[in-house]
């Protein structure tokens, strides 16, 4: 991950822990693992400790525009609720085991 892109990462961390001052986030993708190309988005996974809707999605995704435009980079995002996260059918998904792989915490 380069310098540009954890700036971008902990940047948006510290606008949702604004909010929801709970949530853990990673980044991982192809910005994590270095294999990036001009177009990649960097991509993040936030866990939080309630249940998701739609209207705390749009939020975040309009934060992730926000940060992202400033450095022309899309910030692509994944909201689990954390008993979905860990204990739930998605914690056994490649996207999750991928996601604790190689993500990068905030």
């Amino acid at each position: 991950m380069n310098a540009t892109d954890r700036h971008l990462l902990d940047t948006f961390a510290a606008r949702v822990r604004q909010r929801y001052p709970e949530a853990r986030l990673w980044a991982f993708g192809s910005r994590v693992r270095g294999e990036a190309t001009w177009e990649s988005d960097l991509d993040v996974c936030l866990v939080l400790d309630r249940p998701v809707t739609r209207s705390m999605k749009d939020w975040i995704g309009e934060v992730a525009w926000d940060v992202g435009y400033e450095a022309d980079r899309l910030i692509t995002t994944v909201v689990f609720e954390r008993r979905a996260f860990e204990e739930g059918p998605q914690s056994v998904s490649p996207l999750v085991a991928t996601i604790l792989r190689e993500g990068v915490a905030a």
